[in-house]
């Protein structure tokens, strides 16, 4: 049977038919993959779909793979944080429509997450060094802009990265992060941590370190971590240990102390570790953290031993007597427990 439907209940039909994408958008951001201007207006208008995080709440873009700088225009207006982790690249005319994105009132929490850029052109890079908040970059390989390192050295909270080289004008600018003592981009706002450390920075993927950015790094207060270092030349070894790494200590009331306490340097990516390299750590005066390094013949046990911070060697799965007897002569050591004694060398 022909059934015929008179104009009047097409156009509606039709009408309907078009909303259903509208009304869609509307209640699952996080499934958009592509983004008009009316369609994110409409977002806007009835709230985007929210994600939680150690980062704090964001509104999730996460699929979207292109962002035009005119939509990106609608969606900083959002009064809180944007996630679009989807993003692999970014122009510099979407980088500064973004840089526009008001930060977020809570001291530590992310305001962007861009955590799909693998690379940035230096004329984005300088676009998003304008933002005054807080962004994200874990996936990021290489910053090559200095006022983007600026940027992210001036951010609150830990700064973590992912890139897998480092150049020491860069290295030299990151080293410079107090994101854990005060917040820079809103004077008087201050959050400190327990231990007094100024800063926390992670950088993540980098598998070796020239002694030149070494250096650079070695100006670094606080906590450096660099858990990705799969080997540590000698030479490499001696920069790092010229961090003094000190930071404030603090009562449990938050008030300052005038006493001070070095830095933590955590290489948890080296698995061995040689005599000579060993001996230049232990000029390092602050906590030393190595605990993917499994064994440790006695002579370079010896040499950890004239470490004078806090040593972490908790990763040891075997320790043989002699070895024992040498770390016996540091003062503050951690070992696993119960203790993998073996005999022999």
């Amino acid at each position: 049977m022909n059934v015929i439907l008179s104009p009047r209940l097409i156009f509606f039909t039709v009408i309907a038919a078009c909303a259903l994408p509208s009304l869609a958008l509307a209640q699952d951001s996080s499934k958009l993959t592509t983004l008009t201007v009316e369609q994110a207006r409409e977002v806007m208008a009835k709230k985007p779909g929210i994600v939680g995080s150690a980062d704090g709440s964001f509104a999730n873009f996460d699929a979207l793979t292109t962002l035009t700088p005119e939509v990106a225009e609608v969606l900083v207006k959002h009064e809180g944080a944007l996630s679009l982790n989807g993003l692999t690249e970014i122009s510099p005319e979407t980088a500064a429509a973004l840089a526009k994105h008001a930060p977020a009132k809570q001291f530590g929490y992310a305001d962007l997450r861009l955590n799909g850029l693998k690379t940035i052109c230096l004329k984005a890079a300088e676009a998003l060094a304008a933002h005054q908040g807080k962004v994200l970059l874990y996936s990021l390989e290489k910053i090559d802009s200095i006022p983007l390192a600026l940027k992210l050295a001036r951010q609150w909270g830990e700064l973590r990265l992912g890139i897998t080289e480092l150049l020491p004008p860069v290295a030299a600018e990151l080293a410079k992060h107090r994101g854990t003592d005060e917040d820079k981009t809103r004077p008087g706002v201050i959050l400190r941590r327990q231990d007094g450390a100024a800063s926390v920075l992670r950088i993540d993927n980098l598998s070796s370190l020239s002694p030149e950015t070494a250096d650079a790094l070695a100006a670094h207060e606080g906590v450096l971590v660099l858990n990705d270092l799969t080997s540590l030349p000698h030479a490499v070894a001696v920069s790092l240990a010229k961090r003094t790494g000190n930071s404030n200590a603090v009562r449990s009331n938050g008030s300052s102390l005038t006493a001070k306490r070095t830095g933590t340097l955590v290489l948890n990516g080296l698995e061995t570790l040689s005599t000579e390299s060993a001996a230049a750590l232990a000029a390092f005066t602050g906590e030393l953290v190595l605990n993917a390094i499994t064994e440790l013949p006695p002579a370079t046990a010896a040499a950890l031993a004239q470490h004078k911070g806090r040593l972490h060697l908790t990763g040891l799965t075997k320790i043989s007597t002699e070895t024992h007897t040498a770390l016996q002569r540091h003062a503050n050591l951690l070992l696993p427990r119960p203790l993998p004694l073996t005999a022999g060398k």
